[in-house]
């Protein structure tokens, strides 16, 4: 009787530590499909390219966005500065500053939103006329 109470009590620890493999196994595969969704998987989690950034836009000379701090370097913008402005939550950086950050990291520095550049402009086809 006793050695039945023990194979009882050995059953249950292994298929609860079989269970709670398995629930870590579906959150790790639940997270790691979140992170494909999320954008990191397509680029790698890499930063937008050189033509991405210029798509980006946001540019402006400081003078409208005069006296906000830099999140990236923590000084403040100065009238005549070259500034960037990002599209979706309009926080402003020092160009050099968010051009760095965001060269490595696909988000703003500040709230962390994804930025999504606008797509290349479509290239016009060029069509050729044949005469006789």
């Amino acid at each position: 009787m006793e050695m039945m109470a023990l194979l009882f009590l050995f059953v249950a620890m292994f298929l609860m530590c079989f269970g709670i493999g398995v629930v870590f196994m579906v959150y790790m595969c639940i997270l790691w499909s979140s992170i494909l969704q999320n954008g990191e998987g397509e680029k790698g989690g890499k930063g937008l390219s050189t033509a991405e950034l210029e798509r980006l836009g946001g540019a402006a000379d400081g003078g409208a966005v005069a006296g906000q701090e830099c999140a990236v370097c923590l000084e403040d913008i100065e009238a005549g500065q070259a500034a960037r402005v990002l599209p979706d939550c309009r926080h402003a950086f020092h160009r050099p500053c968010a051009d760095r950050w965001l060269s490595a990291h696909p988000d703003c520095p500040l709230c962390r939103a994804y930025l999504h550049p606008p797509p290349p402009p479509p290239s016009v086809p060029l069509q050729v006329v044949l005469s006789a």
